[in-house]
This record gives C-alpha cells, structure tokens and sequence, in this order.
C-alpha cells in the first residue's frame, strides 16, 4: 500500500499486516536461531516490508483526516491505538529475540578468537590435570 490510509479500517488493516509480518519475523528468529544463518534473506525481505509499513503508519497517524476521525469516533480512535500498541509490543519482543541471537553469536565468535592455550592441560607443577574424570581414590 503505497498511499497514506485515510479511514480507521485502512489504519487496522495496515496494523494487521504489520502484526502479520512481525509474527512472521519472529518464527523465523525462534526457529532458526539465526545463529546457522538460515533465513537471513527472509528476514532482510521482512525488515524491508516491516519498514515500509511502519512508515506508512507513521505518515497516517499524522495525516489530518484520521486526526479529525478519531475526533469524531474516540471509541474507534482507541482500538486503533490498541492495535498501533499490539504492533510496539511484537516489535520489542522481535528486538529482543534478536538481541539475544547477536549476543549469541558474540560469544562465539569471542570463544572461537581465544588463544587455545586458555585451556591448560596440566597444572604448575607439570601434572596432568584431569577434566571431568574422578580419580578412583578420591571415591572410597
């Protein structure tokens, strides 16, 4: 939809839309955990739509002939900002689905740029050191 919706049901269409493509966003961040890099291109076409819509919003909720509809129907103005609301919260969720995917692929990234002799083998002395096997002297 490339022009500003004038009337409350283009404004809820518009919030369900958003809401629809925010819900498809979201599956794929829990599915693929974006930590394989599956979905990368879905979720670049998503943000493209997404952004594009919630321009459009943008623009609408500003536009004078919703300003002045919503003065004549304050009942119909409220669902719309209960839509407008249910489209932030869906967004805030997604941001911080993602938010934890990045965090995520840091601490990879971070473990894998660590010199491996952090883990060390054998102790001061020289011993080995013994990962996750308990000596038998230590059970009796």
């Amino acid at each position: 939809m490339s022009v500003t919706p004038s009337t409350f049901e283009e404004l809820e269409a518009l919030c369900q839309r958003i809401c629809h493509v925010l819900e498809r966003e979201n599956a794929i961040l829990r599915s693929r955990n974006g930590l394989i890099g599956e979905g990368i291109e879905e979720l670049e076409g998503i943000q493209a739509e997404k952004d594009s819509s919630i321009a459009l919003l943008e623009r609408a909720s500003r536009d004078d002939l919703c300003i002045a509809e919503s003065r004549r129907s304050p009942e119909r103005a409220e669902r719309i900002r209960t839509a407008i609301g249910r489209c932030k919260d869906l967004q805030m969720r997604n941001h911080q689905i993602f938010s934890r995917v990045v965090s995520a692929q840091r601490k990879i990234i971070s473990v894998l740029r660590q010199p491996e002799d952090d883990v060390n083998l054998y102790d001061r002395a020289g011993r080995s050191r013994d990962y996750g096997v308990a000596h038998r002297s230590e059970l009796a």
